[in-house]
C-alpha cells in the first residue's frame, strides 16, 4: 500500500542512476501512482521541471513496442535513487515527478498495473516517464581487438551534424572546367 509524505520536488535533472537506458530511450519508474491525465490519481506526475529535459509520460503503444517490465528497472547498483525489493535493486526516479511520494510500488510493476499517457487506469497504477537517450552504447566490433577490455564505448551523438557546402565543391569543379576549356581554346 502506497503512504503518502510531504516531499519537495527535485528540480535538477534526473540523476543518472535514478533511471535506466534501454533500447534507445532513458526511462524513470517515476510514480506510484497513475499519471493523472485521463483519470483521477492518488498523485498526478508533475513535469513542470523535467519536461525541459525532454521527458515524457510513457504511452501504451510506446511501453508494448519495448515490451517493458517491472524487471527493466533492475540495476546492479544500491543508491538513494534504488529501492529494494526481494533480492533486486529497482532504480527510482519518483523525487524528480512528485511532491506527494518518494518510493515506487514495485509489486504493482510486477503486476503489470502501469499507468499510460494515452489511455485511462486505475488510481495506483505505476507511471513511467521516458525521453530519448542522448547517449548510444555501441560495442567494439569483434573483428578489430583495439583493448581488451570488453566493457562497450559510449559515445554521445549531438543533435546537430557539420555537412560540409556544396558551393566549395562546385566552386572548385568550375575552376577546373574552366582550366580545360581554356587549354582547348588555345590549341584549336
Amino acid at each position: 500500500m502506497s503512504t503518502g509524505v510531504n516531499a519537495t520536488l527535485l528540480t535538477s535533472e534526473v540523476a543518472d542512476d535514478a533511471y535506466v537506458t534501454f533500447a534507445g530511450y532513458d526511462l524513470a519508474w517515476a510514480s506510484p501512482c497513475s499519471d493523472g491525465l485521463l483519470e483521477g490519481s492518488c498523485g498526478a506526475i508533475d513535469l513542470s521541471e523535467q519536461s525541459g529535459y525532454g521527458w515524457k509520460i510513457m504511452t501504451s503503444d510506446l511501453f508494448t513496442s519495448l515490451n517493458i517490465t517491472a524487471s527493466t528497472f533492475v540495476v546492479d547498483y544500491t543508491s538513494s535513487n534504488t529501492q529494494f525489493f526481494s533480492g533486486s535493486n529497482y532504480a527510482k526516479a519518483s523525487g524528480w515527478f512528485s511532491n506527494s511520494y518518494l518510493h515506487i510500488d514495485i509489486n504493482n510493476g510486477l503486476a503489470g498495473s502501469w499507468a499510460f499517457a494515452d489511455t485511462a487506469e486505475s488510481c495506483c497504477s505505476e507511471t513511467i516517464t521516458y525521453r530519448v537517450s542522448s547517449s548510444v552504447s555501441v560495442p567494439e566490433p569483434s573483428s578489430i581487438a583495439l583493448v581488451s577490455d570488453p566493457e562497450p564505448i559510449t559515445y554521445l551523438i549531438s543533435n546537430s551534424v557539420s555537412i560540409p557546402e556544396p558551393s566549395s565543391i562546385t566552386l572548385l569543379g568550375l575552376c577546373l572546367a574552366g582550366l580545360g576549356l581554356s587549354r582547348k581554346k588555345k590549341t584549336a
